[in-house]
């Protein structure tokens, strides 16, 4: 039974390896499916006029410079309230993913084959700075280490304890396996979401678990994956930090986890429920706001120890969310769905929108608008009220 398990565990890792493309369906699951990075995709990314009006799955502000991200590697800037758009020189034309800022002239670019982007020019130019093959050595090499360690317990262990060893090894044995085969065939995980709380200590996770952080600036990345408490290797789609300095991370099947220490170990937070969570937020008055597949939306006011359902009558799937400058909170996702909340996530209003699309993200423009993106590329809002 067990070993089945690991079997089928071990498929599931594989197929990832082979499949990855994030794609938005009309009920907006993210489905992720696509292989090793062709010719072209390794390739600097091709400045086209229609950029900006492709799939753009992210997009982040600085106050002044606004970025956005999305397939084929494009990375724009615009300093004009998203008026125009000027294409950043991208080293590479793999879909990316999450685009964030950290500080002066500081911006970063994650997506797909595990690909981490440095900008030091406020994003005119992005760099490669880390990637899949990154990721699989650095996996390999944590396995081996492992399999060194449990294979010296066995040789002194107690009969009781011998099974439990032997299983333990078996795991470590697999995931050297995998990373193996990564690493020979050049395939990896996307990377989902990046988060920065300075310009030296950074997070960037995705998915089947993959989690890194730095603390020099991206000079150096340690995997840190085994630290969570996520043996079924679930997808991590989201993080964020509350007012009191802990650290969330939003998943697939219900994952919730939390560390109040930095990063430096993780605790698995009881879920509210069992679909998938996309996103999380951290409201101004210290409350966590996480939501996901048909609409579902939790609040927490406790640090995640608890959470409530906020009802909205609203199923469409919620894809990305952000705080805007005066505190209202608000969220977006499939079928233009728009909601806004200005008492800290305690109750949403769902907002119009022009057609239907899938919106992947959102952020605030310098002179305060709402830039929705997604689908289509680019759309600006005039504004948003909850009490409207």
């Amino acid at each position: 039974m067990r070993f089945d398990a690991f079997v089928i565990l071990r498929h599931r890792r594989r197929l990832a390896l082979q499949t990855l493309v994030i794609l938005f369906a009309v009920t907006g699951f993210v489905v992720i499916s696509e292989g090793r990075p062709t010719r072209f995709q390794m390739l600097p990314a091709l400045q086209t006029e229609a950029a900006a009006e492709s799939l753009i799955m992210d997009a982040a502000t600085d106050g002044q410079r606004t970025l956005i991200v999305g397939e084929q590697g494009h990375i724009l800037y615009s300093d004009d309230n998203g008026a125009s758009w000027t294409h950043a020189q991208v080293p590479l034309s793999l879909a990316l993913t999450a685009v964030t800022y950290c500080g002066s002239n500081c911006a970063w670019a994650a997506g797909h084959d595990g690909v981490l982007l440095r900008s030091t020019d406020r994003g005119e130019s992005f760099q490669t700075n880390f990637t899949g093959t990154d990721i699989a050595r650095l996996s390999a090499d944590a396995a081996e280490a492992t399999i060194r360690e449990l294979e010296a317990e066995i040789e002194t262990a107690s009969p009781d304890a011998i099974d439990d060893l032997e299983w333990a090894l078996e795991d470590a044995q697999f995931a050297f396996d995998d990373a193996s085969a990564a690493l020979e065939d050049g395939i990896a995980m996307p990377l989902l979401d990046i988060w920065f709380e300075n310009q030296r200590n950074g997070f960037a996770l995705g998915a089947y678990g993959i989690m890194l952080q730095t603390r020099d600036g991206g000079s150096t990345w340690s995997l840190i994956s085994d630290r969570l408490d996520n043996p079924d290797d679930f997808h991590l789609y989201g993080i964020a930090r509350s007012a009191a300095g802990t650290l969330l991370v939003a998943g697939e099947a219900g994952t919730l986890l939390r560390s109040r220490d930095g990063g430096e170990s993780w605790d698995r937070l009881e879920a509210p429920y069992q679909g998938s969570f996309f996103g999380i937020v951290a409201a101004r008055d210290g409350s966590l706001i996480t939501f996901g597949l048909r609409g579902n939306i939790f609040r927490s006011t406790d640090e995640g120890d608890t959470w409530s359902a906020v009802e909205t009558n609203d199923e469409r799937t919620l894809l990305g969310g952000m705080i805007r400058s005066d505190g209202t909170i608000v969220l977006v996702g499939s079928a233009g769905a728009l909601l806004a909340s200005n008492d800290d996530g305690a109750s949403f209003q769902a907002l119009p929108t022009s057609g239907n699309r899938v919106y992947s993200g959102v952020t605030e423009t310098p002179d305060g608008q709402i830039m929705l993106v997604g689908f289509g590329g680019v759309s600006i809002v005039g504004g948003v009220d909850s009490d409207e």
